[in-house]
């Protein structure tokens, strides 16, 4: 079969490599989608530490974001059947034909599949399930309540689906901060109420004006890097603020923190596959997806074949414009 693998710093290539043999307590899956993650950027681009690196030689299996439909089941599995089109995080990189895992058994680092059929009507490609997840993780935990100011930095796909979840008539203002216009756009079409572009304005002294000076009670960081948090840490309110770090802070830096003598809550649940309860969270993201309470196809912007998948990153990388979240389907 055909899989897309990391063969050097920035290049990927198609391999032909072995068909996954199931065994008894396996399931093996045809996939449909795989998304494209800011998360594999650092496999990528080969920027691991060196420990790392010696753990991961090239070539190296990329995706976490699959689509599939299953076409095989060990006889021991129970709960899956073929035909089935699930979706979550499973198998041993995905961009590629087929993928097989054992739905119960943790792989010997890590933890185990987190696996949901996907509901009827939904598109292979809106069906990615793992950013999903995250997405709903980050709504329930950011939980504003009536009449909160909520500030939010950043506004890609992860922002954005953020948006999607927590947007509703009962904050009295969600602020969002991008330094493109075009997201900006896209956040007002989702529930934003009023958004800032870093490069006009001075981001905390207009929410500011908003608050009438006592900053907001919930701030949500979708960046990942150390603008993004000083964003945040300056426009929460003092005492019991809440702190959601939504962003992929995957490299070393610097960041000013002195803004957390305010006293906020802090919950930094970024990563892949980070949710507060993966076994409701998961279901719970498909049936938005299903009822369009997050707008896949506002989302989903770029799809791309398997031989594309390099071009995919680049795209991710560059920031394309007009480019929220590539799908490869091989």
């Amino acid at each position: 079969m055909r899989a897309a693998c990391v063969v050097a710093p920035k290049k990927i290539e198609v391999l032909d490599v072995p068909m996954p043999k199931i065994n008894e307590n396996e399931i093996l899956v045809k996939i449909e989608a795989c998304g494209v993650c800011t998360s594999d950027m650092a496999t990528f681009l080969d920027s691991f530490a060196p420990e790392v690196k010696t753990r991961r030689p090239f070539p190296r299996r990329i995706g976490h974001e699959p689509v599939g439909v299953i076409v095989e089941v060990g006889k021991n599995v129970r709960g899956y059947k073929k035909g089935e089109r699930i979706t979550g995080i499973f198998g041993d990189g995905a961009f590629a034909e087929y993928v097989s895992f054992d739905p119960i058994e943790p792989p010997p680092v890590g933890r185990p599949p987190m696996v949901s059929k996907v509901p009827e009507g939904i598109k292979p490609e809106h069906a990615i399930g793992e950013p999903m997840m995250c997405s709903m993780s980050h709504a329930r935990t950011a939980n504003p309540e009536l009449g909160d100011f909520v500030f939010q930095a950043g506004c890609g796909f992860m922002g954005l689906g953020v948006i999607a979840g927590i947007a509703s008539p009962k904050i009295r203002e969600y602020i969002v901060a991008d330094l493109e216009d075009w997201r900006l756009e896209v956040a007002r079409k989702l529930g934003a109420t009023i958004t800032l572009n870093p490069k006009k304005v001075d981001v905390i002294a207009e929410v500011m004006k908003i608050t009438g000076g006592k900053g907001v009670d919930v701030a949500i960081e979708c960046v990942g890097h150390p603008p993004g948090m000083k964003l945040v840490n300056g426009a929460i309110k003092n005492n019991r603020g809440k702190i959601v770090v939504v962003g992929w802070h995957q490299a070393p830096d610097t960041y000013e923190l002195m803004d957390w003598i305010k006293s906020p809550i802090i919950y930094s649940p970024q990563g892949i596959g980070i949710s507060t309860d993966p076994t409701s969270e998961l279901p719970r993201a498909l049936w938005a997806i299903q009822k369009g309470i997050y707008p896949m196809d506002l989302l989903i912007t770029h799809k791309y074949k398997l031989e594309e998948t390099e071009k995919a990153f680049n795209d991710n990388l560059g920031r394309t414009p007009g480019y929220l979240k590539g799908v490869v389907m091989p």
